[in-house]
């Protein structure tokens, strides 16, 4: 009896955590069958501009957006009521008129008898990024300089602590959006975290999603300090956040402070590859791509006491047809690092099909 009561308090009290991290990321509001407002977060409340005691009993139709097609709101509620996840892009207003743009997933929820009795909507701010992607499509007609402009400005979003010997990085687009993404962080308990994401497919789609899951590891990156912790408080934002047919590739590396033990968690990807004095090893992933269904990601380690490079990238720079470039692979660039920077350079003069990321870390300390 005591031990039933014992896991119950458990699992109350790690549901209230997974509730805690959806409404610190996300917007969140729940309805009655009728669509009349039950709940609605902290969030909710800041982005609607209504007070709360404005929003609770009211229909959830008091944020619509009146320039967004019926059609849109017939085909949700036609997926909800047939018991079904609706994933989607919508606009509402808040009350002051201003327009938001959030990728959003509406959940019908079930009583015993499974019956419908209540939705629970989550909603992530797409707001700035819709509004900078809109941006760069007005000047896409401007010159190249001006392009260029509108690149380096998306790529702020970029993280990397490292100082410049540490690393070797080549990043292309594909499209003016990349649906490759990157960041490099030092932690202040001196480990180095490196992440690679790898969207599905090419253009708004893929980066507005890796994007978002990047913006959601901003936010708590630094306060991390494990691996493991990293993963479980960013999978169940990430995981609600996904479509039914999205995926995304990624690795996850956590390298220690004294650089012999590396942390890692990889789905979908090619196999990093570390460099030892005596060998180049290949680390396959251990998790499959991430989507909305998927179980919690594992984490492995690797000991690794000696390692002079280590090289990880997407799948643009080996899956291309171009034989010139048959020296800038990846395992090439690793086995001949004095010419890296080389190689990076040479393959970033082509234009490849896909999104192409390669990170090079040097080992500075080595032994």
């Amino acid at each position: 009896m005591n031990s039933k009561s014992s896991i119950s308090k458990k699992e109350l009290s790690l549901l209230k955590q997974y509730q805690n991290m959806v409404d610190e990321t996300n917007v969140v509001s729940k309805t009655d069958t009728r669509g009349i407002i039950t709940y609605v977060n902290d969030k909710f409340v800041n982005v609607s501009g209504y007070s709360r005691e404005e929003l609770i009993g009211k229909p959830h139709s008091i944020v619509r957006d009146p320039d967004m097609s019926s059609t849109v709101f017939n085909n949700m509620w036609r997926t909800i009521s047939s018991k079904k996840v609706w994933h989607g892009i919508i606009t509402n207003l808040n009350k002051n008129g201003t327009k938001f743009t959030f990728k959003a997933s509406v959940f019908p929820i079930f009583n015993e008898s499974n019956e419908i009795i209540e939705y629970i909507s989550i909603r992530h701010d797409l707001t700035e990024l819709m509004s900078l992607y809109h941006k760069i499509d007005e000047i896409n007609s401007y010159k190249t300089q001006q392009e260029l402009l509108a690149k380096s400005k998306l790529e702020a979003g970029i993280v990397n602590d490292l100082d410049k010997d540490e690393y070797n990085v080549l990043h292309l687009a594909s499209d003016i959006l990349s649906g490759d993404f990157y960041s490099i962080y030092k932690m202040d308990n001196g480990s180095t975290f490196v992440y690679l994401v790898d969207g599905q497919g090419h253009g708004i789609s893929p980066a507005l999603t890796v994007f978002a899951i990047s913006s959601m590891l901003n936010q708590f990156i630094y306060k991390m300090s494990s691996m493991d912790e990293l993963i479980s408080r960013l999978y169940p934002s990430a995981k609600d956040f996904l479509a039914e047919d999205e995926q995304l590739s990624y690795i996850m590396l956590m390298i220690s402070p004294d650089k012999k033990t590396i942390t890692y968690s990889a789905g979908g990807m090619y196999p990093f590859l570390i460099k030892t004095p005596k060998e180049i090893i290949k680390i396959k992933s251990n998790n499959t791509p991430f989507m909305n269904f998927s179980d919690v990601p594992n984490c492995d380690s690797i000991e690794v006491k000696s390692w002079e490079n280590i090289v990880l990238y997407s799948d643009g720079i080996v899956e291309h047809q171009n034989e010139e470039l048959k020296d800038c692979s990846p395992e090439n660039m690793i086995s001949n690092t004095l010419n890296i920077q080389e190689s990076l350079d040479k393959a970033s003069a082509y234009n490849f099909d896909d999104d192409v990321t390669v990170i090079n870390i040097n080992n500075l300390k080595k032994n």
